[in-house]
C-alpha cells in the first residue's frame, strides 16, 4: 500500500512541475493596484471592449501609457514573497494604438518591452501607421479582427493576447521576489496623442519548485501511513 502511495505521489509529483501557481491578477477595473508603479493611468477600453479570447476579453479599464522619451517611462509590476519556484509566465491583453511605425515608417522604429527584473524577455516593432499590421519578430495572439481605429486619436490600432506569446512563457527564474517592467523605446518613439499603449487582465503564474511538491506528496504519502497503521 505504501509502495502505491510512493508511486502515485512521484507521477504526481512529475505532472505537478508543469501546472503554473497564479500569484497576480488585476484587470483595472477598480484601480491600480499596489503592485504596480512606475508611469500609472488607467483608461476606458473604448473601441477594444469585448475583443479578446473565450473568458479573456478587453473591459472596463485598462493600464493605459503614453508616455514620452526613449525609453519611455515604464509601467512595473513588483512583487515580494513569491513561493519557491523555477520559472515565471506572463500573461496580458495589449492594445497597441495610434500611429505606431515598425521600421519601416518616419521616424522609426518603435518597440514595445518586457524586462523581468531588467532582463529583456520580449521586445517587438510594430506597424499601424502604413495600415499594415506588421511586427517583427512575428508574435501569436493577433486579435481584434483586423485595424481599426478604437476611439483613442483616429488612428488604426490592434489588439494582441499575449498570454499566447512563448517568450513570455516558462521564463527561467527563482528569486522570491521580481519586478516586471513594460515600456516603449526607439528612436521614433514619440509617446503622446501619437502613439500609446494598454493592457488588461495582467496575470502572473510560477512553476513551483520540484523540493515544494516533493514536501506536499510526502505529507500524502505519511498520512496514508498513519490511516494503515490505525
Amino acid at each position: 500500500m505504501i509502495r502505491t502511495l510512493i508511486s502515485a505521489s512521484v507521477v504526481a509529483i512529475t505532472a505537478g512541475s508543469a501546472m503554473s501557481q497564479q500569484v497576480f491578477f488585476n484587470d483595472f477595473n477598480t484601480g491600480t493596484p499596489a503592485e504596480i508603479g512606475g508611469f500609472i493611468n488607467n483608461a476606458g477600453v473604448q473601441g477594444f471592449n469585448g475583443l479578446g479570447n473565450l473568458g479573456n476579453t478587453f473591459s472596463g479599464n485598462f493600464l493605459y501609457n503614453d508616455s514620452t522619451g526613449n525609453p519611455a517611462a515604464a509601467t512595473t509590476l513588483t512583487m515580494t514573497n513569491l513561493p519557491s519556484h523555477t520559472s515565471i509566465s506572463i500573461g496580458f491583453l495589449l492594445a497597441i494604438i495610434d500611429s505606431w511605425d515598425s521600421t519601416n515608417g518616419a521616424p522609426s522604429p518603435d518597440f514595445f518591452n518586457v524586462t523581468v527584473d531588467s532582463v529583456s524577455v520580449f521586445q517587438a516593432t510594430f506597424a499601424i501607421q502604413s495600415g499594415s499590421a506588421n511586427y517583427n519578430p512575428p508574435i501569436n495572439g493577433d486579435i481584434g479582427n483586423g485595424l481599426a481605429s478604437r476611439g483613442f486619436s483616429g488612428f488604426n490600432d490592434r489588439a494582441y493576447d499575449m498570454s499566447l506569446e512563448s517568450s513570455l512563457q516558462n521564463i527561467p527564474h527563482t528569486a522570491s521576489s521580481v519586478t516586471i517592467s513594460f515600456f516603449a523605446s526607439g528612436n521614433g518613439w514619440q509617446g503622446g496623442g501619437d502613439e500609446s499603449w494598454g493592457i488588461d487582465n495582467l496575470n502572473v503564474g510560477v512553476i513551483p519548485a520540484p523540493t515544494t511538491l516533493a514536501g506536499f506528496a510526502l505529507l500524502g504519502v505519511c498520512a496514508g501511513r498513519r490511516r494503515r497503521v490505525r
